[in-house]
């Protein structure tokens, strides 16, 4: 690798990194794009976005996992591979579930497209350059919330 790919490399991984903890440090970011949905888990939209716990983590959502409900009781996520699974199945197994929407709505066809295209995607996840948040925000069209889009397939 030259100097040049380093230090591009470089500014992708800062800039991940940097996405990542703001999107969970930064209530204004969450508020401006976001809206919590009290009843969100019983009562979800395509495009939710899901946060759960880290198995490791503490109290609080200091760190979360993130998927984006497609519709028919089914969650995709990243988490090694990109996958899709049941909306139970998640809650039960990670723990509650904080439900986000966007405000203003989102094209439900773009959404479902993205969906399908992530599907057949081979992504190698990295904690700070490819995570769970990187894709969920890709599949919402929020990728200019990650400096760098890192799926470009899914504009």
């Amino acid at each position: 690798m030259d100097l040049l790919e380093q230090v591009s490399s470089s500014k992708q991984a800062v800039a991940g990194a940097a996405s990542t903890a703001a999107f969970f440090l930064c209530e204004g970011l969450l508020g401006r794009h976001f809206d919590v949905v009290p009843n969100g888990v019983a009562e979800p939209q395509p495009g939710d976005l899901f946060l759960f716990p880290l198995a490791s983590g503490g109290p609080g959502w200091w760190g979360a996992h993130a998927g984006v409900y497609c519709g028919d009781g089914e969650i995709i996520h990243l988490e090694g591979i990109v996958a899709k699974h049941g909306k139970s199945h998640l809650v039960r197994t990670r723990g509650p579930a904080k439900v986000l929407r966007m405000k203003g709505g989102l094209d439900a066809a773009a959404l479902q497209w993205r969906i399908q295209a992530a599907m057949d995607m081979v992504l190698e996840y990295d904690a700070v350059t490819c995570n769970c948040i990187h894709f969920a925000l890709a599949l919402l069209g929020l990728g200019q919330l990650n400096g760098d889009m890192m799926f470009p397939a899914l504009q």
